[in-house]
């Protein structure tokens, strides 16, 4: 992941996406999201870049026949934390999207896991199956996130 950062002088500003919003009949720029929130995300990436780590991620961290995570954490980054002994009170593991791992969760009725964020500008998604051999990223535009919106 050569081209893929934390902030913005570690990525190639060429090539990053332009973000934009429509306000009436005028669209305007979003300026780059400059701050770092490390337990939130952040992390700037190309969808390129993404597919080969998420495959490296379905794959017990193999990419192209090579080993590029070790395969303790991808399970320890995958398992899924919640049990009954250890769940927030609010929890049932009987509904579903209700269970979640380091990175990630469940999704439409834990017929998929994946992992998501949004900015301001900005969204993405990633999904697979439970098997693990379909995999979906989404990268798109968006309005502008605010605190009241959270």
């Amino acid at each position: 992941m050569d081209n893929t950062g934390w902030f913005l002088s570690e990525i190639e500003l060429d090539n990053h996406s332009k973000k934009y919003e429509k306000q009436g009949d005028t669209i305007k720029n979003i300026p780059l999201f400059k701050l770092t929130d490390y337990p939130a995300g952040g992390v700037r990436t190309s969808t390129t870049e993404l597919s080969r780590f998420f495959i490296a991620l379905i794959n017990d961290g193999e990419y192209n026949g090579v080993k590029v995570l070790k395969k303790e954490r991808m399970q320890e980054m995958l398992e899924f934390q919640f049990t009954e002994s250890n769940k927030p009170e609010n929890i049932n593991l009987q509904e579903p999207n209700k269970n979640s791992g380091i990175f990630w969760s469940t999704k439409r009725d834990v017929t998929l896991i994946g992992h998501g964020g949004t900015d301001d500008g900005v969204k993405t998604e990633m999904f697979c199956n439970l098997s693990k051999d379909i995999g979906v990223i989404l990268f798109s535009n968006t309005g502008r996130v605010s605190v009241t919106d959270i």
